[in-house]
């Protein structure tokens, strides 16, 4: 039997119920739901297009890779630990007025950007730009959780999916701009969309959530917000599902292990560099159609079983990819497999967070969830050059599929909630 520790009793539900009771209207709920994706995918296509400017921006300010490491590290730190704190900020600024102040932040530190003059300025606007994009994750999760309790797989899923559309979508955009413009003007340019999905926030307030009441003292309401993380941190089912996101797919996965896919099929399979580039986007592809698959899975099965499942895959079709020569149809057919099965895990360890935890508790197990997971990833970069130095692509990808399984033991600790729930 699986033996995770059980909620507080007098812990709330999850969330309203999708019924008549619920005070958002179908309409409320479906521009809430678009907002929310939109928004988050313009967060990634501002994380992402910064990549093909690099090379231009490495040259102009004079640093190399070591400088450029420590500049992902930080801004990936810096990111995790501002996501830490945004449950002692939403008893006192409604949700979608957070997420809409954080977009603006986000657009000032872009435009900031492309004001710098030196590698330290640089460094400085793109923490200022991490410090808006940081509250889209675990703010943007709460929400639709809370609006869509009986779909939160799916829509969570959708959520992810259209995100990475804007990763997609984000070097061939910023490829084409830097053909027109200089780079400077490329982060002014984008910074302008930031705005344009912030502002419509000030307009939909959280109806779900009531923030603190007149009269209500400060204090109490951030000793609530304090023990509102105890609650999480002792809560052994999410501590366990944290893990899973920092231990599965080497920390958070994706671009930060996928950066060094590009060098594996350049150097090792002798793609040039427009090939290798379209068999990042084969995997981003893959990444479009898998969470929803999963996400859908989720809600109509045993979640944590889907997890398992996923994850399994993942780790053999990384086995795979590790052990395939010069490019061919497999080669082709393995990197949508690939982005479909290892995009999918956050999905589905997110809905298992909003399951397990009260709607009074969401917003600080968000926080504490995505900081586990972005304060593992300056860790598992690090490693990952270290032993492709070492041991090269095969050797370092057969070792790290090995992360999917021990997230996968993982997971049999783990209980889904939804389960339990319908047991009683």
């Amino acid at each position: 039997m699986h033996t995770a520790a059980p909620m507080d009793d007098t812990a709330q539900p999850a969330a309203a119920e999708e019924t008549e009771d619920s005070p958002l209207s179908p309409g409320e709920r479906r521009s809430m739901l678009w907002l929310t994706n939109v928004s988050h995918a313009v967060n990634h296509f501002q994380g992402q297009m910064v990549g093909p400017l690099y090379p231009l921006i490495m040259a102009e300010f004079g640093f190399g890779y070591a400088q450029l490491g420590m500049l992902v590290a930080l801004r990936n730190a810096f990111t995790s630990w501002t996501q830490l704190g945004y449950g002692f900020v939403t008893p006192f600024i409604d949700r979608c007025r957070v997420l809409g102040i954080a977009n603006l932040v986000l657009a000032l530190g872009t435009a900031a950007t492309g004001m710098t003059g030196s590698f330290l300025t640089f460094l400085g606007a793109r923490s200022l730009a991490a410090a808006g994009s940081s509250a889209q994750h675990p703010v943007g999760a709460s929400i639709l959780s809370s609006y869509f309790p009986k779909t939160r797989g799916t829509v969570l899923a959708l959520n992810n999916t259209i995100a990475s559309v804007g990763m997609l979508l984000a070097p061939a955009v910023a490829g084409l701009l830097i053909t027109i413009v200089g780079w400077r003007e490329v982060f002014w340019i984008v910074a302008v969309a930031s705005v344009l999905v912030g502002w419509p926030y000030f307009f939909f307030p959280d109806r779900l959530r009531q923030q603190r009441p007149a009269g209500t003292a400060k204090r109490a309401v951030l000793a609530q917000s304090f023990t509102s993380y105890v609650r999480v941190f002792r809560n052994r089912n999410m501590m366990l599902i944290g893990l899973v996101f920092m231990v599965g797919a080497a920390g958070r996965g994706g671009e930060d292990i996928q950066s060094y896919f590009a060098t594996h099929f350049v150097n090792d399979l002798g793609m040039n560099i427009t090939y290798a580039g379209f068999a990042l986007a084969l995997l981003n592809a893959g990444g479009l159609a898998g969470p929803m698959f999963f996400g859908w899975l989720s809600d109509r099965f045993n979640r944590k079983a889907v997890l398992q499942v996923s994850l399994l895959l993942s780790a053999l079709s990384t086995v795979l990819l590790a052990h395939q020569g010069a490019a061919s149809l497999a080669l082709v057919a393995n990197l949508l497999f690939q982005g479909a099965v290892t995009s999918s895990r956050g999905t589905l360890t997110q809905a298992l967070i909003a399951d397990s935890a009260s709607e009074s508790d969401q917003d600080a197990a968000f926080s504490v969830y995505f900081f586990l997971g972005f304060f593992s990833t300056p860790l598992w970069a690090l490693g990952t050059g270290f032993m492709m130095d070492a041991l090269g692509f095969t050797d370092t990808f057969t070792l790290l599929s090995g992360s999917y399984v021990a997230a996968m033991l993982v997971t049999f600790f783990v209980t889904d909630k939804r389960v339990k729930r319908a047991a009683k």
